[in-house]
């Protein structure tokens, strides 16, 4: 029976964690001070970085810990994209989300034409979050559609906070999953939706979740008219056999 592969302690400089295979082949998964603690989950940046260079559109990517409220750490990234591509933050979120745990997926990933480089010229992703400040801090905009208010309203009643803006990152703000929840339940119950709770993962902005609802709304009102004009079309006596069916089917005994 196979024994699983037990972590290590590699190198004689900085401690490394990785891992041995069964067959004894020796993976680092990364430096021990760079794994990130994300409210008791166990994040190793490296992986995540790997995943997001799995992506076309990605040329360098690289993931850090940021100081929050409530988890201790949260996880973020720093991507610079391709030469001619524009990848969408939200879109990135879903392919990562497609092959990683919803824990070890960044809840911001901000844009860089370059990442900071130490005074060694190695990128450290300790004080990243630091020398990134100015990508990660949102610029204010005021909610600018029905929906976005809606969304922004139920953001700062879950967080119990002051304005928030277009733009702000619900996790970013103080958020955390047992509160994500939260948020959905009351936008579902707000707006007669169905939203699944890892929306707020992949959509944790204001405008991204209100857009995402408009879409789904949008897709209700025009399956609702199709199928009205569907029964528009029928005739009066299509119409009677259809609803002579359905009392028959209701007035059939249970099996």
């Amino acid at each position: 029976m196979p024994m699983p592969a037990p972590s290590v302690t590699a190198g004689s400089g900085p401690a490394t964690r990785g891992r041995l295979d069964p067959d004894g082949y020796l993976y680092v998964a990364g430096r021990l001070k760079e794994i990130v603690n994300r409210g008791g989950e166990k994040v190793s940046p490296r992986e995540v970085d790997e995943t997001l260079l799995e992506h076309p559109d990605v040329a360098q990517a690289v993931a850090f810990a940021m100081p929050h409220p409530s988890l201790g750490e949260d996880l973020v990234a720093a991507v610079v994209p391709k030469r001619g591509s524009h990848p969408d933050e939200a879109l990135l979120r879903g392919f990562l989300l497609s092959r990683l745990a919803g824990f070890k997926v960044p809840s911001q990933i901000v844009f860089v034409d370059a990442i900071p480089k130490g005074p060694t010229g190695k990128i450290q992703r300790t004080g990243l979050h630091e020398k990134l400040a100015h990508a990660l801090a949102p610029v204010f905009v005021e909610p600018r559609t029905q929906t976005e208010r809606t969304v922004e309203s139920v953001f700062r009643e879950v967080l119990r906070s002051g304005p928030l803006g277009a733009h702000a990152n619900f996790f970013a703000a103080g958020g955390d999953s047992l509160r994500g929840s939260q948020v959905i339940g009351r936008i579902n119950e707000r707006l007669s939706l169905g939203l699944a709770v890892t929306a707020v993962f992949q959509y944790p902005t204001v405008a991204e979740l209100a857009r995402t609802i408009d879409q789904a709304s949008g897709a209700s009102t025009a399956l609702a008219a199709s199928l009205q004009a569907e029964i528009d079309a029928l005739s009066d006596e299509e119409v009677a056999r259809l609803l002579a069916e359905l009392d028959a089917g209701e007035a059939r005994p249970a099996q």
